[in-house]
């Protein structure tokens, strides 16, 4: 499973997580809880709001409000009569002298993280604050796609235009959620993924029913009317994979049309007409949920899971070969058998950096809150016996405190893409390798 924030778990995980007292989840798993009780919870999920506004948790969701704004009537008739006597003796004393962000340095790019050696900077265009997931097509000009939504069942595809000059479309270009679960009574979750496989792009969620049924859509981008939905329960995330003339989504979840076998990592294969299913890894005895799917430039395929008993993420390796013998046999991989990472912490996020994948590397503090250390970089090579080498981690971002905060990752031809999100707002880095 994925991990950084407690209220968008899936339930089929956050059911797990909570019989052991322990979190296991991921920035694109689903929202079972509300996202706030009060203002505390939204400072501690999103940090410092911006300069002259205050938290409020309206409707159980976080917003922000002018600080002179009149607070709600419930708080005016306690808080007033406490924290006037209080906080303004404590928290004006104490807040804005040791809150770290509000004294920050704030790079116009990175905002608080630190570049490492070896890597460079490019471009850092704007993000909307709605989208959930991006990707794009093979360069070298690349068009980006995005999904957005502010709640489960309004998610939708848009285009975001060619890099680096985003333009934001005002015109859905297809639902995510099909018809009937959008006017269903169950809530519904996006699972924050969009792949794009050359012809398609490809995003899902699942439902708040038991099983947590879900599904995927197919978009096709040249013939709109071809695209379609296809059943998969908990279908966490996924990648497209190719190898000769097979094309392939891989998706890490509970099915995916008619191949259903338990959690394990499934094979929507698109190069056929219709589409066939088939599943290609199953997750090792200790997989307590699912997990991340990659794929690298050179078609290393990185699957994960979170292991029991304490739900940290896990990813392993799995050369080209071993994939297309799976998909052609019908015989899954052992994923357990195959070259592990070693990441040395939890983490939340991966996407494909050139012959490698990032990660976005951190640990869960007692409060169940997600605190990132670093974005590092793994090189993978194929060897002589097409077993699958994972070279140690580079660093390639560092958090010197947590003001600015990742929440998306994805890659642009060789190069990554970081979703950054501080107080100056959200914008999408490119990072590339340095010569």
């Amino acid at each position: 499973m994925k991990t950084a924030d407690l209220k968008r778990a899936a339930p089929w995980t956050m059911n797990a997580a909570l019989a052991v007292a322990t979190l296991a989840l991921a920035l694109t798993a689903t929202g079972c809880r509300p996202e706030c009780v009060d203002a505390y919870d939204c400072r501690s999920d999103n940090g410092q709001p911006p300069a002259g506004e205050r938290w409020v948790c309206s409707d159980e969701k976080c917003d922000t409000a002018p600080i002179d704004e009149e607070e709600p009537t419930a708080d005016a008739g306690t808080d007033a009569g406490t924290d006037a006597g209080t906080d303004a003796g404590t928290d004006a004393g104490t807040d804005a002298g040791t809150d770290p962000c509000v004294t920050a340095t704030y790079d116009a790019k990175l905002g608080t993280l630190q570049l490492q050696t070896g890597f460079r900077v490019a471009e850092a265009p704007a993000l909307p604050a709605d989208v959930e997931a991006v990707t794009s097509t093979p360069g070298p000009t690349y068009s980006l796609y995005a999904v957005r939504g502010t709640t489960g069942k309004d998610s939708a595809l848009y285009s975001l235009g060619t890099w680096p000059d985003l333009q934001l479309a005002t015109t859905k270009l297809y639902d995510v959620v099909t018809t009937a679960d959008r006017s269903a009574a169950a809530d519904v979750y996006s699972s924050g993924f969009l792949s794009h496989d050359g012809q398609r792009l490809f995003a899902g969620y699942t439902t708040a029913a038991s099983g947590a049924p879900g599904s995927i859509v197919a978009y096709d981008i040249a013939t709109p009317g071809d695209s379609t939905y296809v059943s998969a329960p908990k279908n966490y995330t996924a990648a497209a994979f190719s190898a000769d003339t097979t094309t392939a989504l891989l998706v890490n979840g509970g099915g995916v049309g008619s191949a259903s076998d338990g959690l394990g990592v499934y094979a929507l294969v698109t190069s056929a007409k219709p589409f066939t299913a088939t599943k290609v890894a199953t997750l090792p005895a200790n997989a307590g949920a699912s997990g991340y799917t990659a794929v690298a430039n050179n078609g290393i395929t990185v699957l994960g899971y979170a292991a029991t008993p304490d739900y940290v993420n896990q990813v392993h390796a799995v050369a080209p070969s071993k994939m297309s013998q799976a998909l052609s046999s019908g015989t899954p991989v052992d994923l357990g058998a195959q070259p592990k990472f070693d990441v040395g912490s939890n983490f939340s996020g991966v996407a494909a950096f050139g012959d490698g994948v990032a990660l976005n590397r951190g640990d869960f503090n007692s409060s169940f809150q997600f605190v990132a250390t670093d974005v590092s970089r793994y090189p993978l090579t194929i060897g002589i016996s097409n077993d699958v080498a994972i070279s140690s981690r580079v660093p390639v971002l560092v958090y010197a405190d947590q003001c600015t905060s990742v929440n998306l990752l994805s890659s642009l031809g060789p190069d990554l893409l970081v979703g950054l999100k501080d107080k100056n707002g959200r914008r999408l880095v490119r990072i590339q390798q340095a010569p």
